[in-house]
């Protein structure tokens, strides 16, 4: 998969037509995942790209308000790369391009080769919000995109969303959270740092959002096929006492076994 920046992709006018979907895409749900698939589906005729933020808007916009990240960049690249993305477009939102309304973002879009852009219903983009979901869909008709908005994906009465998971994780219902991500919360590992007769302390990427202290279940390098153990969570931190955590990169958190910490 092509990974550029926004600047790049805007100023490289391509040549073949692309999809796109657009958001934060913390996490990487189910609901996102209908988004993904609806752009896979132009495919051949259309190449396919996620434009997504290197960095969390609302922390830089609200950040007394923001709780924390569900993925990391990195596993959001990873998320679009086995989807079958052909390129993920990187918005750096530290710049100026916060100061662009949504119509001059659509239109750069369409200058850049977008053919088809599709997007939840709860959507919403440009200076101070100004577009969204329907003004997107009118906007790109008069740019001559197509534009769909994407039926949300519901889960216990009410649609999966990003928020939704995150209060899920810090409140410690991590089936639910499961549920809604469609696989356990999986953090990454920035450090690994040995603590002697108390095994190995794992610091996850910066702003990762975990759930309250206590003992829980954890899988290292799920994707290992590794078996379950034990492992203290709290204060920022995973404590777990097994040598195969020196060289993790990823933790999925399964269930609590114990608010002891």
């Amino acid at each position: 998969m092509n990974i550029m920046s926004w600047s790049e992709f805007v100023a490289s006018r391509q040549r073949e037509p692309f999809a796109v979907t657009i958001g934060v895409f913390d996490g990487v749900h189910r609901g996102h995942q209908r988004l993904l698939d609806t752009v896979l589906s132009k495919r051949p005729a259309m190449r396919s790209a996620a434009v997504t933020f290197a960095n969390n808007p609302k922390k830089i916009l609200h950040p007394q308000a923001f709780r924390g990240s569900i993925f990391s960049l990195q596993q959001k690249i990873d998320a679009f790369t086995r989807a079958g993305f052909d390129a993920c477009v990187l918005i750096d939102f530290s710049q100026n391009f916060g100061t662009l309304s949504g119509a001059e973002f659509l239109s750069l879009l369409a200058d850049s080769g977008v053919k088809f852009v599709c997007v939840g219903p709860n959507f919403r983009c440009g200076h101070k919000m100004d577009t969204n979901a329907q003004a997107l869909v009118e906007i790109c008709g008069k740019l001559g995109m197509e534009a769909r908005i994407a039926e949300p994906v519901m889960y216990n009465g009410h649609a999966v969303s990003s928020s939704r998971i995150r209060n899920a994780i810090l409140e410690g219902r991590l089936g639910e959270a499961s549920d809604m991500l469609g696989r356990p919360h999986t953090v990454e590992i920035e450090e690994v740092v040995a603590r002697g007769f108390d095994g190995f302390t794992m610091k996850p990427a910066e702003d990762t959002v975990l759930p309250p202290e206590g003992i829980y279940r954890i899988i290292v390098d799920p994707d290992k096929g590794n078996e379950m153990i034990s492992a203290r969570i709290g204060e920022g931190k995973i404590i777990a006492g097994s040598f195969e955590q020196r060289g993790a990169k990823r933790v999925a958190i399964i269930n609590l076994v114990s608010q002891e910490w």
